[in-house]
């Protein structure tokens, strides 16, 4: 009943949307329930696109509803960063809303406001930077304009002024971070995980000394090499005109020249092959106990059978972790799992926070029953089927959205990101079909041995952080900026906002 109750949202969310669909035939030795060897899956229809400067284009055309997505990632991250530059693609998250030359000061949230969008946003993760907003339809031009001239002209308006605010505004962040429970526990974990050069070892958001000593020509330098059109790809999804959305898109894209190429990153991380433990401690009440793995990459061999597997052990109330910890033996205050796949290698963690008067060592010992047992029986066959429902109603129920975390545009950016192929929906929803009692057990045998782990607790006690003072007022005051552009390029950008176009049309 599950697994047909979950492949009935699939077909209405493919209803919704208008989005196509294939044949999922049953894969040899699926957990698959009698007559649904043909069912069918969605397929996300999309044209992708380049533009002479190297920008990648991705149009997914929806007239339902009179909106339209817009999302563009930009290939960088922690994982394009260097050793003493930690936390630079984060600085920028934050610099893209200060303003650009045509936009203005801090205008382009109250643009975009005004114009009618939702979802606004823009995050870090450690692949890949994004920038995201929603609009009317007869708005899209709007956001072309908006997204445009932040990519082409940022640096006009960067000085040490929007720099120093914006070094204290992400450094107040992360103190907050700090401040929360177990948060230097859980960046702890990372640390033990990769050596002091690979670039997961760092917070997403840098460290306070790489933040602090940002200096004005690094970030310039920062952003002229990894902001230019030949790093980022825009999806477009929604109710926009065909026939004039490409020469749009050039006439806002277009003039944006061609930035330096961008080295491939060759990271090898090594093998953990004995365990590694470490104690933290922090202002808190209750121990925890982090477990963690290097698994595989996303959408790897074995990435889809890891995050089934971190479901069975430790998400919801009917994981295992959760019913022997939580309910039977009450020593768990909360269990979770999570597989967090990324491009060079993933993390597989279990994250246990203790009862009152129960220790750490009581509630690591009966998770490694657990998780022991698991490797050695395997999932049931009724584990598999519940696990992989919950992460292909996911899949699918994000698709209810054209923008948004999720959502259609987003999607395509993320496929295209992590496998090349925006359309890699059908595939991925095959991966974990074909997942089955075997091929779980065999990532767990192969991947969450005891000499394979970290362990952190986190334990009552003062918090130590490693913060730096603040850089003298006078910093970067010498500092001369070189103009980034030449006078064609100037002369070829629209830079007044544009008018929007007519609203929808009745029935």
């Amino acid at each position: 009943m599950m697994k047909r109750i979950a492949h009935a949202l699939v077909l209405a969310s493919v209803s919704l949307l208008s989005i196509g669909a294939t044949s999922r035939p049953a894969q040899p030795g699926a957990s698959t329930s009698a007559g649904q060897s043909s069912t069918r899956a969605p397929e996300i229809k999309y044209e992708r696109y380049k533009l002479a400067n190297g920008l990648e284009v991705l149009l997914h055309e929806d007239h339902k509803l009179p909106i339209v997505a817009v999302d563009i990632w930009y290939h960088v991250g922690p994982v394009k960063e260097r050793v003493g530059r930690t936390g630079f693609a984060h600085l920028f998250e934050h610099m893209m809303f200060e303003g650009s030359k045509y936009v203005g000061e801090k205008a382009q949230v109250g643009t975009l406001e005004r114009a009618g969008a939702t979802d606004i946003n823009g995050t870090t993760a450690w692949d890949r930077t994004n920038y995201f907003e929603t609009m009317p339809a007869n708005q899209l031009e709007t956001a072309l304009w908006l997204e445009s001239d932040r990519m082409g002209f940022l640096l006009d308006t960067l000085d040490r002024i929007k720099l120093t605010n914006q070094r204290d505004v992400v450094r107040n962040e992360r103190r907050q971070g700090e401040g929360q429970p177990y948060g230097i526990v859980d960046e702890e974990v990372y640390h033990q995980l990769f050596p002091k050069t690979h670039p997961y070892y760092a917070q997403v958001i840098g460290s306070h000394a790489d933040i602090e000593a940002a200096r004005l020509a690094d970030v310039r330098e920062f952003f002229a090499q990894f902001y230019a059109p030949n790093n980022a790809t825009m999806a477009i999804a929604g109710d926009y005109d065909p026939a004039t959305i490409k020469p749009l898109i050039e006439k806002y894209f277009g003039p944006i020249p061609h930035g330096p190429e961008i080295p491939a990153t060759k990271v090898e991380t090594p093998a953990i092959t004995s365990e590694r433990r470490v104690v933290v401690t922090d202002t808190v009440q209750l121990p925890k106990v982090d477990l963690a793995w290097l698994s595989p990459a996303a959408f790897t061999p074995g990435d889809a059978e890891a995050n089934l597997a971190a479901n069975i052990l430790g998400v919801g109330k009917a994981s295992r972790m959760y019913r022997e910890l939580v309910y039977k033996q009450q020593i768990a205050q909360s269990v979770n799992c999570s597989q967090d796949p990324m491009a060079l290698i993933s993390r597989f963690q279990c994250e246990l926070i203790a009862k009152p008067n129960v220790t750490p060592e009581k509630l690591e010992a009966e998770a490694e029953k657990i998780i022991d047992d698991f490797a050695r029986t395997g999932p049931t066959a009724a584990e598999v089927e519940w696990s992989r429902n919950k992460v292909e109603t996911q899949l699918i129920g994000g698709l209810e959205r054209l923008g948004g975390f999720g959502g259609v545009a987003d999607v395509l950016n993320q496929y295209n990101q992590y496998t090349g192929d925006p359309g890699y929906l059908p595939k991925d929803l095959a991966r974990y079909d074909a997942a089955t009692t075997a091929s779980v057990q065999k990532f767990a045998q192969a991947s969450l041995g005891k000499n394979q782990r970290v362990v952190v607790y986190g334990v009552p006690g003062e918090k130590k952080l490693n913060d730096v003072p603040r850089s003298p007022d006078d910093t970067d005051a010498n500092v001369k900026v070189t103009p980034p552009h030449t006078e064609e390029f100037e002369r070829r950008r629209p830079g007044a906002r544009p008018r929007p176009g007519p609203g929808p049309s009745g029935p």
